[in-house]
């Protein structure tokens, strides 16, 4: 009876550090995969920010384009700066349609967004992960309409900037 207990006691000694390795396996998982999240969660902010940054240095430049317009007295040169600032325009749009909606890589990042969405709300527990998430996607949505914005106030101006030309004001 002895040895009966003995060698139970022996193997639960072995197998609880093999337990616990093996716990520990498990949650270093869990934190890697939540790191890995957020490391891809700030990287996808960066960038975000960075093209931010990037439009609105497009769109001052654009501004100021516009003001040498309205300022040239030459026609030709009033219509080469047009020139650039249509071209400008058009940089610009490409800029802002570069999260490629309505492509298949657009389809893809959406995909991606559900999937991370998900993967949140799991992670999270009480949800605090994805009010996070849902307030930096709002902040998201929200400057990219005040780029649009900016975007049509220059095409309208740069539509004026052309009548003006043509009726040789």
């Amino acid at each position: 009876m002895n040895r009966f207990r003995l060698s139970i006691l022996l193997a639960s000694l072995v197998a609880a550090p093999v337990a616990q390795a093996a716990d520990e396996e498990d949650h270093a998982a869990h934190h890697s995969r939540a790191q890995q999240q957020e490391t891809a969660a700030a990287q996808d902010d960066k960038a975000a920010e960075m093209k931010m940054e990037k439009m609105q240095e497009k769109m001052k430049k654009m501004q100021e384009q516009m003001e040498k317009i309205h300022s040239a007295k030459d026609p030709a040169e009033r219509q080469h700066l047009m020139k650039e600032h249509m071209q400008s325009m058009r940089e610009g749009m490409k800029m802002m349609g570069g999260r490629g909606s309505g492509t298949k890589g657009g389809d893809m990042m959406a995909a991606r967004t559900a999937k991370d969405q998900a993967d949140s709300m799991t992670d999270a527990g009480d949800g605090m992960g994805m009010c996070t998430m849902m307030m930096k996607k709002h902040k998201s949505v929200e400057s990219r309409m005040d780029m649009l914005q900016q975007m049509m106030e220059q095409m309208m101006e740069h539509e004026a900037a052309e009548q003006k030309i043509e009726r040789g004001n």
